[in-house]
């Protein structure tokens, strides 16, 4: 047993058309210093997955199946349960510093919260863990930082102090939603290596839900890619860049840019748009967008499948080959 299991996790939300499915039979195994990648195209549910998991859905929102950390049942539990572990057990970095910090406090009494609600610890000890943490997150100056209000802070900063936040209770499980959107290149890449030097020196599990292939190579030991709410391929970094099965996963690696390529030749691209939660075409719901489609293709939902070692695909065209 990991330390966070999930297994079957179906969300739906009720709306004026009717019942959506966001995400379906979504299922996760996540070890302790390991690093997960959850890659896909906005819409795809990845957000709303773990969303789901911590009990933070809109109020028509509802989530079905079994989330279990360290074996404990956390999945629409009671609210001073997920109280409990939100920011103390599991730490989360939402997409959006610039929303995500509380403008009207110092980033200090932010951060110190969580020790002092979460911990017991007194407002000493939580100032000097904050300080610490603000270090090790490699913000300049930390005790200047500390007294400052977020709008004083540039970008890349307030993302550092979203990742410092997370960290102060040194959580078993951290999930970054995003954690490199809207910041430039060489930001994006300390923010990547702060993330990494995380999963290098301490046991704290790792949950990277992007859209960037970049992101994941360089810091995910393993990926599960989402299309239309189910996960369409998962296995170890590697195979999934090198040896990948499904078409959809293949489509966003001929899209990724690289020094390989021609300048004067435009990035390849999947045609056509994701498919709304409420007009899934019968079947595999990326066919309308497929290069190999076929008739097999319309007739059921394909299932993941065993393709490799650690490695499955939910596509009919290799095992009808």
């Amino acid at each position: 047993m990991g330390v966070l299991d999930c297994s079957n996790l179906n969300v739906r939300f009720k709306t004026e058309q009717g019942d959506l499915h966001v995400v379906r039979d979504f299922s996760l195994n996540l070890e302790k210093g390991e690093c997960v990648g959850v890659v896909g195209e906005s819409g795809s549910g990845k957000s709303q997955t773990f969303m789901a998991m911590l009990g933070l859905l809109t109020d028509n929102g509802q989530a079905t199946g079994s989330v279990k950390l360290d074996g404990q049942e956390i999945l629409n539990a009671p609210r001073a349960l997920l109280n409990q572990v939100r920011g103390n057990r599991i730490g989360m970095i939402f997409q959006d510093p610039m929303s995500s910090l509380t403008p009207f406090l110092k980033v200090g009494e932010q951060m110190c919260e969580g020790l002092v609600h979460h911990q017991g610890l007194s407002t000493a000890q939580a100032r000097a863990r904050a300080l610490e943490t603000l270090e090790l997150v490699r913000i300049p100056d930390a005790k200047r930082r500390f007294n400052q209000y977020p709008h004083e802070l540039s970008g890349g900063m307030k993302q550092r102090v979203m990742i410092a936040q997370a960290l102060m209770c040194k959580p078993a499980v951290l999930v970054a939603d995003e954690p490199t959107t809207a910041l430039d290149v060489t930001v994006q890449a300390q923010i990547l290596e702060i993330l990494e030097g995380l999963k290098s020196h301490t046991d704290t599990a790792i949950v990277m839900i992007t859209h960037d292939l970049g992101v994941v190579a360089g810091i995910c030991d393993r990926v599960l890619v989402m299309y239309a709410g189910r996960v369409v391929e998962e296995g170890p970094a590697d195979n999934i860049f090198h040896h990948t099965h499904h078409p959809y996963t293949q489509g966003l690696l001929r899209s990724v840019p690289s020094f390989d390529l021609d300048p004067s030749q435009p990035l390849a691209a999947i045609p056509g748009q994701p498919p709304a939660p409420f007009a899934l075409p019968s079947g595999c719901a990326f066919s309308p967008r497929c290069q190999y489609v076929s008739d097999a293709c319309g007739q059921a939902l394909p299932v993941l499948t065993q393709r490799g070692p650690q490695h499955r695909a939910a596509c009919v065209r290799e095992a009808l080959s």
